[in-house]
Parts: structure tokens; sequence; C-alpha cells
């Protein structure tokens, strides 16, 4: 509910508003899209700040503060008349989502899962994707009947609706607020020793390893390959199978990343968090070869676009379990928040360089084996931030 009423409906459905805002106010899509790129520095400064107040939040007060403001900033778009106000809007929106997407859904399956995290969070993204799917259409359809202005209302209410009911009914920081414990907690014993849920390495001698350093390096690469999707109309276009087979295309990716979140949890759980994000290295490869035949096999695009949204995946989930696996739990809030935030920072130039290669080359191509060659650094990465993060003194 938080995933999808947050980055959800204000990113991805609300990517609905474009054509008719634009439009109606007559500027350019490429000038109102520009709130987006507000959206994500916004978060890149709340993540390092989430990673510090989300584990000492109260979630019913705290949390349904910050996404009911959320909300509004996306209701207050109804009324808007210049374009400086998307903005506003945009940065508010940004800041907000900082606290319950990533971070905040991270930190709290964390807390209640000790084991099978990774498939927690793994299905929070992938029930995100689909109320997503549902709420799109829904979108549409408001806009088309009763213009863009009811529309906003629609959206930013039934975003309302999930992520405060989320936090003032059901989500609570720990198991233990309401007399529980996690998932598969394991009491320890004098004889028997259990990895206890603190054990780790500290914050301090986290962010000074190359381990570190390294996984900053893969998700900067992850977020700049990750925007893919958003470049397969004009990859259709390119080739001559039209703009409409493009959106068939993204509506197959956001299919199967319904179903990529939680199996990536579910193999980063079995296999090591390590070895999981390697996999599905491999499977995003093939997608681009896939992609490369695609150009001029149509079955082949549309397989290729499933198999692309792996990585996405890996963003929400296989991040999030890689850090807990390389540093632990210890001071695990306060490192994942940098990883994101600095990635954001890092790779928000996906999409210019990623067209910039398009029009040098005049061809997909050349495209596709760039992120080829990224997903192999970031496979390298992953091994060698893993051997090194064995040798990082971890305290009880």
């Amino acid at each position: 509910m938080w995933v999808s009423g947050s980055i959800g409906f204000l990113t991805i459905v609300a990517g609905n508003f474009y054509v008719p805002v634009s439009t109606d106010l007559g500027v350019s899509e490429s000038s109102l899209g520009f709130y987006m790129t507000l959206v994500c520095i916004g978060q890149a400064i709340s993540f390092p700040i989430a990673g510090r107040l989300v584990p000492k939040m109260n979630i019913p007060v705290h949390m349904t503060i910050i996404c009911a403001i959320e909300a509004a900033a996306a209701v207050a778009m109804s009324l808007y008349g210049d374009l400086f106000m998307w903005y506003v809007s945009g940065a508010i929106i940004g800041l907000c989502m900082g606290f319950n997407t990533s971070i905040g859904v991270a930190i709290v399956l964390e807390n209640w899962f000790a084991k099978k995290d990774g498939f927690a969070i793994g299905m929070a993204w992938g029930f995100g994707s689909l109320a997503n799917a549902i709420m799109s259409p829904i979108i549409t359809n408001v806009i088309a009947t009763s213009g863009w202005r009811t529309g906003y209302v629609v959206l930013g209410v039934t975003s309302a609706i999930l992520m405060c009911g989320a936090s003032l009914f059901i989500v609570r920081l720990k198991p233990e607020v309401i007399g529980l414990l996690p998932y598969g907690y394991e009491q320890k014993t004098e004889s028997i020793h259990v990895e206890d849920p603190t054990d780790g390495v500290s914050f301090r001698d986290a962010v000074k390893s190359p381990a570190f350093i390294l996984l900053l390096v893969a998700m900067t690469l992850i977020t700049m390959t990750t925007v893919t999707n958003q470049l397969f109309t004009s990859f259709a276009e390119s080739v001559g199978y039209g703009a409409g087979m493009g959106g068939l295309m993204v509506s197959v990716a956001m299919i199967c990343d319904i179903l990529w979140n939680p199996l990536i949890g579910i193999t980063c759980d079995k296999f090591g968090a390590d070895k999981g994000v390697l996999l599905w290295c491999g499977v995003t490869i093939l997608s681009f070869v896939c992609l490369t035949v695609g150009a001029t096999i149509p079955a082949f695009a549309f397989l290729g676009a499933g198999l692309n949204d792996t990585m996405y995946a890996c963003y929400g989930t296989g991040v999030a379990m890689l850090t807990a696996f390389l540093f632990g739990n210890k001071d695990y809030a306060k490192i994942y928040s940098l990883v994101p935030a600095i990635g954001y920072a890092l790779g928000c130039m996906g999409v210019p360089i990623l067209t910039g290669i398009y029009q040098a080359t005049g061809g997909y191509g050349p495209v596709w084996l760039f992120c080829i060659g990224c997903d192999v650094i970031i496979g390298l990465c992953v091994i060698i931030a893993a051997r090194n993060s064995k040798k990082l003194p971890r305290t009880e």
C-alpha cells in the first residue's frame, strides 16, 4: 500500500497526465516532466534522513503525517495553472517518498522477517506493480471523461487512502510493538548461538570500505540502465514496428515486474543476495540480447521487454537484500539509506546517456551493448564486494 500509493501512483501512473496537462497549459511535455526530476532529487535528499528517522518512528503518527502531505501535494495539482507549482509539488512528493518507499519498506520488513525477508520485500514491490497496472487505465478513463483536474483528485485521494490506511491501521515498525516476534525468529540458548538481529558492520567501518564503494557503483549503473522501458516506444518506431507495439512492450514489462520482484527475493533468500543478484544480472544481459534480435523478429522484442524488468526489480528488492548481506543489520538503516540516495544522484543521467548513444549511432544496437557492459560491471562489483565484506570487523 505504501509502494503503490507513493512511488507507483505518483510517478508511474502520473505519467498519464503529461499530454493532457501540457496541452491544456500550452507548455512542452519536457517542461512539465521536469517536476519528476525534482521528485528524484527530493528522494535523494530525504533517503539519508529517512535512514536515521524511520527506525525511531511511531508509524501511525509520523508516517501518516508524511503520507498525508505527499497525497495532498498530488491533489493540489488539480488547482494549479502555473507550471512552477508542479515543481513545488514534485519536490514535496520526492521528500516524502524517501520515507515510505525503498527505505521505509526495507527497514520495516527487515524488522518483521528474520527469515525470507527478501521474499517479503519482493512481494511488497510486486503487489505495488499490480496496483499500478490496475490504476493506470482507471486514471486514463477518468481523465478522458472528467478531465485531468478531476483525475488528480482521484489519484491523490486513492493514494491517501492506501498510504494513510496502511500507516494508521496495519504497519508497525517492529512486531514487538504488538507483542509478536519476527517471522522465523530463533531464540538464543546458552549452548547455541543464533545470529543476533543487530550483528553486523558499523556505519563508520562500512562507508569507508571498498565493498560500500563497489555497492554504490553497482547501484549507479542499475539506476542508469533501469530506464530502458522508457525507450521501448522509441525503439519500436526506430525499427519500423510503430509506437503501438512500443506501448505493448511497456505493458509486458510492467506485468512481468509483478512476478520478478518476489522471485528475486526468493532467490536472494535461497542462494544468498550476492548470488541472487548475479543470477538476475545474467537474465538482464539475456534481455538485451533478445532486444537486439528483436529489431528484426518482433517476438524477441516482447521477450526482451519482459525479461528486461528484472534489473528494475533488483533495484528495489535485490539491492536492499545485498546491503544486508554485505554489512549485516547493526547499522542497516543508515548504510542502506545512502545507497539509493547516491545512486539516484549519480545515475539520474541514464535517459540522456542512452538516447545520446542512439542519436550518435543511429540505432539501438549500441545502446543495448552499452547496457550489457554495465550489467557485466555490476556483476563484477557484486563479486568483489562480497569478498571484501567478509574482511570487515563485525560486532554483536
